[in-house]
């Protein structure tokens, strides 16, 4: 624009000279001048505006990239916070002096605490465990990774310590923490170590009888005796055998490998016919034993496997009959469940007059092996008939109930879903 401007006081320059008639020559030198450098400024002018108009292009090119790789780190750090916001895990990232500075959502459930907001608080206020507290300084000074077991609120969880930052740098995030809850299957490792320790207590309770049973026989002489022998082994061996029957039953339903063969089956004439074959029993032991259905109902059809709705009746109804005293009565009872609920059900109950359960004990009655101490006194029965009837239910999508007090018998449930009408 200086060149330009040079030109143009140049040209006025020129017409001032050829106007005054001082020098022709003088005039016309100044206009060329002039002209020139007027003609070469604007080429330049052009020039510089081209060069930045590119310059501006190139700019408006990098500004255009690093937007677009603005939302694309904008775009993987959403995704990354949905998947630490979808996973069960814990997810805890700490800075150098062990403070918490990040939760996933699963991490924040667990650990806040009333109003005290968890962000900002040391790692061993929120997580008291010394040694896990360890392994964060060691990770923090040293860049030493840890995996170990952190016990909190009779919860076991697998922990991993990455540092995730050099130790010489200072960043907001030094560790992170992912913490897997264990705790389902260290029950389920502990259940299984119960169940074969115990099954093989019960087992052992038998055999020894049938042992000794068996050696005493071969000494005996008189008939009377032979038989009474001969009537411990039986009745030993048949303790035995539906140990085994129920140890069997309940593992396949535990396992899940055998499904229920579910079908719109009667169920009046079903729990009729399970009533039936027990009656001898219960009249042998001087046990009234009443059974009338729906009262005011047409047959009730229920979506079930049969053979299993029996055995949980018939468990129940056994576990009556066991612990009611003579005179008692033993009633089974239907109603239909809250029509409220999406699946419909119906519950079946049987209800005595026997000995009753102390409400300490109540709550885990339908365990494994899990018995009273009056049944441990009289030797009888093996410990899994509620356990069974409680997977029984579960399988049809049911549940199992208990009311009883000491002295006012008991009342045990189960319940199993309606056929639905067509």
């Amino acid at each position: 624009m200086r060149t330009v401007g040079i030109g143009v006081v140049a040209l006025l320059l020129g017409v001032g000279l050829f106007a005054a008639d001082v020098s022709l020559v003088g005039g016309a030198l100044a206009l060329a001048v002039g002209a020139a450098l007027c003609a070469f400024g604007s080429y330049a002018a052009r020039r510089g505006l081209v060069e930045l108009r590119e310059q501006s292009a190139d700019q408006l090119l990098t500004v255009e990239g690093l937007e677009e790789a603005l939302s694309e780190r904008t775009a993987e750090r959403d995704q990354l916070e949905r998947a630490l916001a979808s996973t069960g895990d814990m997810v805890i990232a700490l800075d150098r002096d062990a403070r918490i500075r990040y939760l996933n959502p699963a991490a924040e459930l667990t650990l806040r605490s009333g109003e005290r907001e968890p962000i900002g608080a040391p790692l061993l206020e929120a997580v008291e465990d010394p040694d896990l507290y360890d392994a964060v300084r060691l990770a923090i000074e040293d860049g030493t990774p840890a995996v170990l077991v952190v016990l909190r609120a009779e919860r076991r969880f697998r922990t991993v310590v990455a540092p995730v930052a050099e130790v010489a740098e200072s960043g907001p995030w030094s560790i992170v923490l992912a913490m897997h809850d264990l705790s389902d299957l260290y029950e389920a490792e502990i259940a299984r170590r119960d169940f074969f320790i115990n099954a093989s207590h019960e087992l052992r309770t038998p055999l020894a009888s049938i042992s000794a049973a068996a050696e005493t026989l071969e000494a005996v002489s008189k008939p009377k005796d032979s038989e009474r022998f001969r009537a411990i082994i039986q009745s030993e061996a048949g303790r035995m055998s539906q140990l085994v029957e129920e140890m069997l039953a309940l593992a396949r339903l535990e396992s899940g490998l055998t499904e229920p063969e579910m079908e719109v089956v009667g169920m009046e004439s079903l729990l009729a016919d399970a009533v039936d074959s027990i009656r001898p029993q219960a009249e042998r032991e001087g046990l009234s034993l009443r059974y009338a259905g729906l009262k005011g109902a047409p047959e009730t059809m229920i979506m079930a496997d049969p053979e299993l709705v029996e055995r949980a009746l018939l468990n129940l109804l056994h576990n009556s009959v066991k612990f009611t005293d003579e005179g008692g009565i033993i009633e089974v009872l239907c109603e239909f469940g809250d029509p409220a609920d999406p699946a419909p059900m119906v519950w079946i109950r049987v209800r005595d007059t026997g000995i009753g359960i102390e409400p300490a004990e109540q709550s885990r009655i339908f365990q494994r092996f899990y018995r009273i101490d009056r049944a441990r006194q009289s030797g009888g029965g093996t410990g899994l008939g509620l356990a069974v009837v409680r997977h029984i239910a579960e399988v049809h999508g049911g549940a199992v109930s208990l009311e009883s007090a000491p002295g006012q018998g008991s009342t045990f449930g189960f319940s199993v879903p309606l056929a639905q009408q067509g």
